[in-house]
């Protein structure tokens, strides 16, 4: 697997974002409940990042770098990860960027899966939990009830069950609420959202507003010109895009090895 970052800032300044009333007490990273990460797990699901071995987690590193040197010039804080259509790897993506920030013992990182039609971060850690992210984002459990600790410093918010039609969830008060609660109170330095697909529904397209920064993750040999030049103009229309992740190339390595996400 190949990444290529291109970081195509727009000059204009973010985009403001209504900032709902929140409480500002942040939560205690202690009392979520520890998630423990399998080896076995995180190399079936290609977490490249947690073990370090493969040569693409060399490329998700430079990705953190530039990301962190964004973040700090431009005061951003939430990033949403999201792709033309399914099949792009962008969980895989998001997850293994998540993990390779986490490895800064000061930063505190926040990974969220908002594509509740096909949930996958739940999936790729092994995550089991009493309540869901519908559940969550309709306020009816703790912040810190709903979200897992990997480590100290990466708290992830997600579950397996999957809503069939879930933009009006997403796109309603009471999820835009939640977010900005969690952004306010969980006193994390980045928060990464998976988010739906761009051109399935409109589902992603409510999200959007609420996001400081975009990144779009693209399949080598699978995405189309013309949907990622929609995607493109979507994203840079609703939020900052921050650049253009290329998925699934391989890599020649001496293991001969075929990293897909």
């Amino acid at each position: 697997m190949a990444m290529i970052m291109d970081t195509r800032i727009p000059d204009s300044e973010p985009r403001s974002v209504k900032i709902l009333s929140v409480c500002t007490d942040p939560i205690s990273w202690a009392a979520m409940t520890p998630l423990a990460a399998d080896p076995k797990r995180m190399q079936r699901e290609r977490i490249v990042t947690f073990a370090r071995q493969h040569p693409a987690s060399q490329a998700f590193d430079i990705m953190r770098t530039k990301l962190l040197k964004d973040a700090r010039n431009g005061h951003w804080r939430t990033i949403g990860v999201t792709a033309p259509t399914a099949g792009c790897g962008k969980a895989t993506v998001a997850a293994n960027l998540a993990v390779s920030l986490a490895r800064h013992d000061q930063l505190r990182v926040g990974l969220i899966d908002l594509d509740l039609r096909h949930p996958r971060i739940a999936q790729i850690f092994g995550r089991e939990g009493p309540y869901t992210t519908q559940q969550f984002l309709r306020g009816q459990c703790l912040m810190e009830d709903f979200l897992m600790r990997l480590g100290d410093n990466l708290a992830i918010g997600a579950s397996t069950d999957s809503v069939i039609c879930p933009a009006e969830l997403l796109h309603g008060p009471g999820a835009a609420h939640m977010l900005e609660r969690m952004r306010e109170e969980l006193g994390a330095d980045l928060i990464l959202y998976n988010l739906p697909p761009l051109l399935e529904s409109d589902d992603c397209l409510g999200l959007l507003p609420l996001m400081e920064t975009s990144l779009l993750v693209v399949g080598a040999e699978f995405s189309t010109i013309p949907d990622i030049d929609v995607s493109e103009r979507e994203l840079q229309t609703a939020t900052r895009l921050l650049g253009v992740v290329l998925n699934k190339c391989r890599y020649d390595a001496d293991q001969n090895s075929n990293f897909q996400a």
